[in-house]
């Protein structure tokens, strides 16, 4: 017997990999790059976030989950 097609409910909550990337901020908050990182998890994520801080500040995020603020580092 085949399989009943996935409900769009059901494709919104499948599990999926992370999709980490970094946002460089600059001093009034614009968006002056963004970054996609490749890295297991969230503690590896925020480590290679905190390393990109130099002058400007930098925002973590995992596709639509935010996950840190680092402010920037003179």
């Amino acid at each position: 017997m085949p399989e009943a097609p996935q409900s769009r409910t059901d494709k919104l909550s499948a599990p999926r990999p992370p999709a980490y990337r970094v946002i460089l901020l600059a001093k009034t908050g614009s968006v002056i790059g963004m970054v996609p990182i490749s890295v297991q998890d969230d503690d590896e994520a925020v480590e290679r976030a905190k390393a990109m801080v130099d002058g400007h500040a930098v925002e973590l995020w995992d596709g639509l989950r935010f996950i840190e603020h680092f402010p920037p580092v003179d």
